[in-house]
């Protein structure tokens, strides 16, 4: 009597082990990525009454005659088929569909795996899992951008880095995707630039330092020309540079372009001045004959200011004049030029910004914070400098986005996914029974592609769990029914005495 109930008691230990896992199965049948598990039982310890014997000539063998005492769980296996996806249009939403397994790094550096692609970007610029671990994936070639890869195509997990973006440069991406192949990418703004407007003839190039917060509309609230001038040497008509000398005073009333000339009798200079009337002046020559004319000019103080030009009609040096017409000597301009330029920044704050246009040589520049610009000098010597005041320069901001790789996911694999134990949160981690984790571009070796815009779903099939609910909970039942009847057979035993 005794033995029925002990292998009673022991098959109703399996079977409320095996609804306790039936219960996980159900309970867990909307947990993405969940593997559910099954209970298999096996038959224990027996005693042998009698061996088995062999045939003789006269008669044949016998059978043995064994008592078994119960049942006990022989293996708890988790049931690894892929489950279908769930559509959640999230960008950074992963399936994998295959049987490979994204590795993450917990925060003390312990390497775990799971089928759950929850991904995002945290502060710091790490791609991190739901539960803050990052994701790993390979090195990259700093000029190809290629993973690195051993020649078979794989990598060992412990190659593997922490995948991370500058967080000063995270905000500049934008349609941040996850290709099938695990390759992550997005758009990256360009650099700052400022996008000329109309009536900017007068700007060749425009620049933004690379790290400039402005944005939005540039305007010109400002510019104050010195009273200093300087002459942005011109060139002769068949392209040679002007080689010979010419001196403007500071207070020169002149602005825009010179030219000089003969006209039969005398060497004449012509220019514009400040207001922009149109000039004549005749020259004096010093000694007859040595080509050093003087031009007398108003001074903006109201005086006389004195324009040196060396000519020379036998072509030694300085300026052979010709027979007729004018040559440009080049353009009047004054040497500096203070501006103040007004913006707002990326928060939307207004900013004000000054500069100075300087000259030098042929080139005048225009610096003023961030902006850096390459002026026409010509141009920008005839404007009315007060007619610049509220002149709209530009618009400043980034420049065009363009696609770029920040990061290649690894998938990994192993000989016996079987063999891996269930770490809790959907986490595996490798066992002596798995096999070394193997990474490689998701796609390949079987780890399945990636399917951005999706998770995994849960394997439980619920018409199979309650069909073993009701099957197990039938077992228990019978081993319960074995204890009272033989609960009944010890009372009639007992009773027998009386």
């Amino acid at each position: 009597m005794l033995g029925s109930m002990y292998s009673a008691v022991s098959g109703l230990s399996a079977h409320q082990t095996k609804m306790n896992v039936i219960g996980n199965n159900i309970a867990n049948v909307n947990t993405y990525g969940f593997k559910a598990s099954r209970v298999t039982f096996s038959d224990v310890f027996y005693q042998t009454i009698n061996g088995a014997s062999a045939p003789t000539t006269n008669g044949g063998g016998t059978n043995p005659t064994q008592l078994g005492y119960g049942a006990k769980v022989s293996s708890i296996d988790v049931i690894n088929t892929r489950a279908g996806s769930a559509t959640t249009d999230r960008a950074l939403d992963v399936y994998i569909n295959g049987d490979g397994y994204l590795p993450v790094k917990t925060g003390d550096g312990v390497v775990k795996y799971t089928r759950v692609g929850v991904l995002s970007f945290d502060l710091a610029g790490n791609l991190v899992d739901r539960n803050g671990n990052q994701v790993l994936g390979f090195r990259l070639d700093e000029t190809t951008k290629n993973a690195q890869l051993n020649s078979d195509g794989t990598s060992n997990v412990q190659n593997l880095v922490g995948i991370k973006v500058d967080p000063s440069e995270l905000d500049k991406y934008t349609g941040i995707a996850i290709g099938q192949n695990g390759e992550v990418t997005a758009i990256k703004e360009g650099d700052p630039t400022l996008t000329l407007g109309s009536g900017t003839s007068w700007v060749k190039t425009s620049s933004l330092n690379s790290s400039s917060l402005y944005k939005g509309s540039v305007t010109i609230s400002s510019a104050t020309p010195s009273a200093n001038v300087k002459l942005m040497q011109g060139k002769y008509t068949d392209g040679t540079a002007f080689t010979g000398t010419i001196s403007f005073p500071a207070g020169a009333d002149i602005q825009g372009p010179v030219t000089i000339g003969y006209d039969g009798t005398d060497v004449v200079l012509s220019y514009k001045d400040k207001s922009g009337a149109s000039k004549t002046i005749t020259g004096t020559e010093g000694t007859p004959g040595d080509g050093d004319y003087t031009f007398s000019v108003p001074d903006i103080s109201g005086g006389t200011a004195t324009v040196a030009v060396e000519v020379d009609a036998t072509g030694a040096d300085g300026v052979k004049l010709p027979a007729t017409g004018t040559l440009t000597l080049g353009t009047v301009v004054p040497d500096s030029v203070a501006v103040t330029l007004t913006t707002t920044n990326k928060a939307g704050t207004p900013v004000t910004i000054n500069g100075t246009v300087t000259l030098n040589g042929d080139t005048a520049t225009l610096t003023a914070g961030d902006i850096t610009l390459e002026l026409d000098s010509a141009a920008f010597g005839s404007l009315d400098f007060d007619d610049l005041k509220d002149t709209v320069l530009g618009t400043a901001g980034p420049g065009a986005g363009k696609p770029e790789k920040i990061a290649h996911i690894a998938a990994v694999k192993f000989t016996n996914p079987d063999g891996l134990s269930q770490d809790g949160e959907s986490y595996y981690v490798e066992t002596t029974n798995s096999g070394e984790a193997v990474a490689t571009t998701p796609g390949s070796g079987g780890t399945g592609n990636f399917l951005a815009g999706s998770l995994e779903m849960s394997n439980v099939d619920l018409s199979r769990e309650f069909t073993e609910m009701i099957i197990t909970q039938r077992g228990f039942q019978a081993n319960t029914r074995m204890i009272t009847v033989s609960d009944e057979m010890l009372s009639e035993l007992v009773n027998m005495k009386r």
